[in-house]
């Protein structure tokens, strides 16, 4: 059983929405949540495997089972299956057999930190007065890909993809001391933090 706090996970589930609904969410119970990691932090065990697909650098992608508190849960709709390529032209220019359009890991990234900051603005926006009518993330980013040909070295990495560029644009009646606020929110994405902050990667290689 999942603890938060005094109480269950399954507690939380259980207890009927209340009548403050605001963009899909119950506040009430949002905020207990909050005050409930504050009592009790949880971890989330979060993985994906990739599969290569035998042709170039084509790969396939599966992401399914997590942890929630130490729980190990796994359904059927939670499996998901994501092709990963790159850009025709490229795959041509590089001498790929087939070349194809397929979307490419650093764009999927860019959609991650996209996906995260929709989920770091929308879900504290309410809790900060802040009434969204529509929210647009664009996230930009300019890449050399001499790294990945070992053109260049590993110690590359940071001038071969110098800067990340998030434009975050609101949509309702925001004041600039609102838009002050989502622009702090902007930090609280977790995959925005991944990007932002070093991070400790730990590499290990094995035989099958």
């Amino acid at each position: 059983m999942l603890v938060f706090g005094t109480a269950s996970i399954e507690s939380y589930w259980e207890e009927k929405m209340s009548d403050n609904i605001v963009s899909g969410m119950d506040l009430d119970k949002l905020e207990a949540f909050r005050s409930a990691l504050k009592e009790n932090p949880i971890i989330l065990g979060l993985e994906a495997r990739g599969i290569w697909e035998g042709h170039s650098g084509r790969s396939t992608i599966h992401i399914g089972p997590y942890e929630l508190g130490g729980q190990k849960i796994d359904r059927d709709t939670r499996h998901y299956t994501i092709p990963y390529g790159a850009w025709r032209e490229v795959e041509e220019a590089i001498g790929f057999v087939g070349p194809t359009d397929r979307v490419e890991p650093v764009e999927m990234a860019l959609g991650a930190v996209a996906a995260c900051l929709v989920n770091s603005i929308a879900l504290n926006a309410p809790r900060n007065g802040i009434k969204l009518e529509g929210l647009e993330i664009k996230v930009h980013a300019d890449i050399d890909p001499s790294v990945l040909f070992e053109v260049k070295g590993p110690e590359s990495h940071t001038s071969c993809l110098p800067k990340i560029v998030t434009e975050v644009t609101v949509k309702g009646d925001i004041s600039d001391e609102q838009l002050e606020t989502i622009e702090r929110l902007v930090h609280y994405s977790p995959v925005h933090g991944m990007v932002e902050y070093a991070n400790t990667v730990e590499s290990h290689v094995s035989r099958a």
